[in-house]
């Protein structure tokens, strides 16, 4: 494919300089001095997690703005013009999600984060509770800096050493320390964050801001602003078999067909690679093609194109479906486009730097500012702006003792040095407060699909697969309807959806074997099709109701309608089941079909 052979070739990064208070940070293709370069925006701080609270527009419009389109008035009209709509914004300004994409897994963006003592916080806390394996490579990377950092505060040193009359020696010029070795393994390090931690980092950031979105959709909260934008979430889907050759998908929801504007004859039989592009990031598909050959969990930001060439950003979560014997059968993807995250830098601090930094002229102005030599002063703080806990400590107690007076000797001209010497010192630690977190179990990397069952079309309905979360002895080749309580009238209509192949969204008492009175939680239910357009198998996402598992509001509440693109939305029925007192509650089904 041209796309795939567009996508192999390197394409050289454009010089750009980013600045935070007297350090700064210049970025390009060459890699002359760049760890220096990078380092000096480097900061060690105290780390803690960051959380999703913000709700955004997952998805954004593609092509043109349609107000750019509309017949200009009367008055709109300059004297002699010719234009019929608003002149074409200027090929510099108007935006691009392929531009953004590579703004988003840059050097650039991952430096603008390490010159931040908040973003460096989030980042270093993300790292230590989701990606414990890569620590070591983030500490290693610190410590080559802070090396580096030595070496040019001895080169500093060096340059203020005076020439002495007296001394021929002294007039001797002097070799300044270099180690271009490792400078190259700072740089490989870095690289290797920005390759590999700088996506998963991203990918955290957007689950969690993604799964609050899809959340509040199923269970009816969304904002109605937000609705439009938010259509057809929880509802794309894939399920590709592994066992086949090229694990080409087998089914998928009509949403997906949909977003992807690949159409069943097309997508079916084939492997998910017809979605890359020319500025598919070739570590992203390697990732996912090793843990997909692994069958392990992965979820993934990537740029992705619809068959009309317009691309998309798919935050993409892939699991293995497992049988009773623990073998992998099949695999689901479930994607979110999540473009209008990535327009609006949602939940990313750094990103926005990054590209206000970029639009501004002020960066090739100071492009020279590195070249300036670095006072003694200026390196020191580079230096020590990069020790732990441990080396601050040391500072406090040790540090100094050539040029303190001998004990009971009193210095009138340092009297206040002395004293607040002795004052004690506040003492940073860059050891993450998550640190007690057990890395074995970090917290659910899927995020809104963190429970999940795949449930076999009528008549048979009975789960086949579950997620790790539901994956309990005896829970498969189940009855899906035994899986609900309350009333008959519930499971009948559940029921009745699944025959008319309807999306379904309801709020039911999910029980199991050991909980006959259950857990209220909503279900959102999405056909997956094959090539003769039947049925082969229902996602059913699995959403807890907090408020009626808190003891809080109980009344009937209206569950948000299925609008996918082309079809008729059905009418919503209603049933009862017993609240957690055993009180009867309305229970809410709506269906889309």
């Amino acid at each position: 494919m041209d796309a795939m052979e567009d996508m192999r070739q390197s394409q050289e990064q454009p010089a750009v300089e980013i600045s935070t208070g007297a350090l700064s940070l210049s970025w390009s293709a060459s890699r002359t001095d760049s760890v220096s370069r990078r380092s000096d925006t480097i900061s060690v701080a105290s780390t803690q997690r960051t959380h999703a609270t913000s709700l955004y527009p997952l998805q954004a419009r593609a092509g043109t703005d349609d107000g750019e389109l509309e017949p200009l008035d009367e008055e709109e009209l300059e004297p002699g013009s010719f234009d019929l709509v608003a002149p074409a914004p200027d090929s510099e300004t108007r935006y691009s999600l392929e531009t953004r994409s590579k703004q988003l897994f840059s050097g650039e963006h991952l430096a603008i984060i390490f010159a931040d003592p908040s973003l460096f916080s989030h980042f270093t806390s993300f790292m230590r509770t989701c990606r414990p394996a890569a620590v070591p490579l983030l500490d290693y990377y610190l410590d080559a800096v802070k090396a580096l950092k030595a070496i040019r505060y001895s080169n500093a040193l060096l340059k203020a050493l005076p020439s002495l009359e007296d001394h021929d020696f002294s007039k001797q010029p002097t070799v300044l320390a270099a180690n271009t070795a490792l400078q190259e393994k700072a740089d490989r390090s870095f690289d290797a964050l920005v390759r590999d931690e700088l996506p998963a980092f991203i990918t955290h950031t957007w689950i969690q801001t993604a799964s609050l979105s899809i959340r509040k959709r199923i269970t009816g909260k969304l904002p109605l602003h937000l609705r439009q934008m938010s259509e057809g979430l929880a509802e794309v889907f894939c399920l590709t078999d592994p066992s086949r050759d090229d694990n080409p998908i087998v089914f998928a929801s009509e949403e997906f067909y949909r977003t992807t504007q690949y159409g069943v004859n097309y997508a079916i039989g084939r492997n998910c690679r017809f979605l890359q592009g020319p500025k598919t990031s070739r570590s992203s598909v390697e990732r996912l093609r090793k843990n997909l050959a692994a069958g392990n969990e992965h979820c993934e930001a990537i740029l992705n194109y619809r068959r009309d060439g317009s691309p998309f950003m798919n935050l993409l979560m892939c699991a293995p479906l497992l049988d009773s014997r623990g073998v992998t059968r099949y695999m689901i993807g479930a994607q979110v486009d999540v473009s209008g995250l990535a327009k609006d830098c949602a939940g990313l601090e750094s990103l926005r730097r990054l590209i206000n930094k970029q639009s501004t002229a002020a960066d090739a102005a100071h492009h020279d500012d590195h070249h300036a030599e670095v006072g003694e002063d200026d390196a020191f703080r580079e230096m020590i702006s990069m020790f732990n806990g441990q080396e601050i400590e040391a500072v406090r107690r040790h540090g100094g003792s050539m040029y303190q007076p001998p004990e009971g000797i009193q210095s009138n001209n340092n009297e206040e040095g002395i004293s607040n010497w002795q004052k004690p010192r506040l003492i940073i630690h860059n050891e993450s407060p998550d640190a007690e977190i057990n890395p074995q179990h970090p917290p659910p990397s899927l995020g809104i699909y963190e429970h999940y069952v795949l449930v076999r079309p009528c008549s048979n309905l009975r789960i086949l697969f579950a997620s790790p979360s539901l994956r309990l002895p005896g829970i498969l080749q189940t009855p899906f309807l035994s899986r609900i309580g309350g009333s008959d009238r519930v499971r009948d209509e559940l029921a009745q959806a699944f025959r008319d192949t309807n999306v379904v969204t309801a709020r039911v008492r999910w029980v199991s074997k050991h909980d006959r009175e259950g857990r209220a939680r909503w279900i959102h239910c999405t056909p997956l099709t094959g090539s003769n357009g039947a049925v082969g198998v229902w996602m059913v996402v699995i959403v807890d109701d907090d408020e009626l598992d808190s003891g809080g509001f109980r009344a009937s509440r209206v569950a948000p309608p299925i609008e996918p693109h082309g079809r008729r939305v059905g009418g919503g029925v209603a049933g009862d089941m017993f609240g957690l007192d055993g009180a009867p509650v309305e229970s809410v089904i709506r269906t889309g079909g």
